[in-house]
Order: structure tokens, then C-alpha cells, then sequence
């Protein structure tokens, strides 16, 4: 009996002293997935990144934040605060819009713990050093910044999130691939044109940037004359077109980017107005002034996608 029971109490001891070193175990091991990560950031800081922060700012790089599931603390926003980035107002809301040029008392007042910049150009008096002393202060390169997809690659690796950004680039591509095919079918080489009308002017969207990019170089459309014809150091990513240039556009299909209805209205009275192909075929699409067509980033370019798709395609 006394064996027994000494039997019984060694196996009783060995299964704590196991349960114990296992449960050791997965502490060190979250205990180390805990811990802050210090990086590089992309004009050569190094930025020690705390584990899983909890209040963002990233003025601008909201599209790729709500992207990987990530709301930030404040919103990007210009002339005084009145205007956010509104197609992106359904992750957005109720976030309080903080001024473009981040002012540090405003940055302060947020209460961030990390800080994304797309430039240095992008912080206020490009003072890095304020804006470090707030919360760790992450800055992409300007050309990492000016690419949406390097952009969400960098920030997910950051924020231990490639798996969400790797993710929503093959959702990306793969509906490209659908809406290029279906697009190919419906309206094979025909010319296509973005144009801005806001404060009585007009302007054409360059073929690489925010809309431009996703009709001319995803969706591979053909591109009207008065963007064709751009000179590659344009610069711009909206072109200034002369009422005279407007007349000879030769768009089959022209989405017309709403953001001075008065003008749009005077424009259809016009001669010049008649003569687009467009608009004599019926295929002139009005899209609002403060929608996706203007930004870039992923859920810009599938906004924009999808609104291409539903007025050329119908569906």
C-alpha cells in the first residue's frame, strides 16, 4: 500500500512539475511576443515600435490602417477641418479630424502611442525630433508613401500584420483580373477619361496616380488623347485641359469627377460639350467630387473599381 501511494505521489509531482515547466514555457513565449520591437524606418530612424499600440496616428496612411483593421485616433483633414478623406467615413467615424499639417498641441492632445508619416515633409517644420518625444514616430519614404501597395507591405510588417496586408493584396489583384476581363468583353480598346471640374477649371487625371492608375494601368483601358498625350514630366496628378483641349477629347467613356456642379451645368449648354464622343453616346458618368476617385490606397481603388465596374458594366 505504501508503494502504491509512493508510486501515486511521484506520477502526482511529475505531472505538476510538467504542468509547471509548460506553462513556464508559453509565459517566456509570450512574454517575448510582447515585447517592443525596435526598426528602421524608411529615412533612417530607429523607432522602437511598442507591442500591439492601441492609439495611431497615421495622417494620410488611413486607407492602409483600416486596411489591416486598424482605426487610428484622428483623421487626416484640410481647411480648417472641414474636410476628412469621406470615402473612407464608414471606418471613420466618430474620429476626430486633426489638421494636415499635424499640429504638435493637437498630436500631444490625441494622446498616441506611435506615429505613422508618410514623408518627413508631412510633420510640421519636418521638427522629426517633437513629434518622437509624443510617441514612437515611424516615417515612410516619400516613394514608399507615393505607392499605395509599398505602403500597407511596410506598415503591416510594422505592425506585425503582413498576413492582413499580403491578404488584401491578392483580394486586390484578384478582383482587377475580374472587372479587367469583364470590362475587355464590354468595351474592348475604347478611349476613356477622368476629368476634375472643381472652381470653373478643368483637369485630367494622369494615367499613374489615384484614379488614373487604377483605370490605365490595373484595368489596362485605353486612355482618351488629353491623357495619352501628357508629357511624362507633367508632374501633376490632375492636368489643367483648356475648354478648346476639351472639345477635341476623344473619350468614348468620360467619368466626370463632381466638384463644382455649376460649372458642369453651364458646360452641358456648351458646343464644346456636344461634340465628345461620350456624350454623344450616352456614356458620360458624374462621380461625387469627395469620392475615391480623387485619393489612392486599397479601399480608395476598390471604391473606384467598383464604380467603373457598375457604370460601364451596368451590374
Amino acid at each position: 500500500m505504501k508503494s502504491r501511494n509512493l508510486v501515486t505521489a511521484c506520477m502526482a509531482t511529475a505531472l505538476l512539475l510538467g504542468a509547471c515547466q509548460s506553462e513556464n514555457e508559453n509565459s517566456s513565449d509570450a512574454g517575448s511576443a510582447s515585447e517592443p520591437k525596435t526598426v528602421t524606418d524608411g529615412v533612417g530612424n530607429e523607432v522602437t515600435i511598442p507591442n500591439k499600440p492601441e492609439r495611431i496616428i497615421g495622417s494620410y496612411l488611413e486607407d492602409p490602417l483600416v486596411t489591416l483593421g486598424v482605426t487610428p485616433v484622428v483623421q487626416w483633414s484640410v481647411a480648417s477641418r472641414e474636410s476628412t478623406q469621406v470615402y473612407l467615413e464608414e471606418y471613420l467615424e466618430g474620429i476626430d479630424p486633426i489638421d494636415s499639417v499635424l499640429p504638435l498641441e493637437a498630436v500631444m492632445d490625441a494622446e498616441p502611442d506611435l506615429i505613422f508619416a508618410p514623408g518627413e515633409t508631412s510633420l510640421q517644420s519636418g521638427d522629426y525630433e517633437q513629434y518622437n518625444s509624443i510617441a514612437p514616430t515611424y516615417v515612410l519614404d516619400q516613394e514608399t508613401a507615393d505607392d499605395w501597395r509599398a505602403a500597407l507591405t511596410e506598415i503591416g510588417e510594422v505592425l506585425g500584420l503582413e498576413d492582413k496586408a499580403a491578404e488584401a493584396l491578392a483580394t486586390y489583384d484578384a478582383r482587377v483580373a475580374e472587372v479587367k476581363e469583364a470590362l475587355n468583353e464590354k468595351i474592348g480598346d475604347s478611349k476613356v477619361a477622368a476629368v476634375w471640374v472643381i472652381g470653373g477649371d478643368f483637369y485630367v487625371v494622369a494615367p499613374d496616380v489615384a484614379s488614373g492608375a487604377v483605370l490605365f494601368e490595373d484595368l489596362e483601358l485605353e486612355p482618351a488623347n488629353a491623357i495619352a498625350n501628357l508629357p511624362e514630366d507633367a508632374g501633376a496628378h490632375w492636368n489643367p485641359i483648356s475648354r478648346e483641349a476639351l472639345a477635341e477629347l476623344d473619350a468614348d467613356y468620360l467619368f466626370l469627377v463632381d466638384g463644382d456642379p455649376d460649372t458642369i451645368e453651364s458646360l452641358k449648354s456648351e458646343a464644346i460639350w456636344s461634340g465628345i464622343p461620350a456624350v454623344e453616346q450616352g456614356n458620360v458618368f458624374e462621380v461625387s467630387g469627395k469620392s475615391s476617385w480623387l485619393y489612392n490606397g486599397y479601399q480608395a481603388n476598390m471604391q473606384t473599381i467598383d464604380s467603373v465596374y457598375e457604370h460601364i458594366i451596368g451590374e
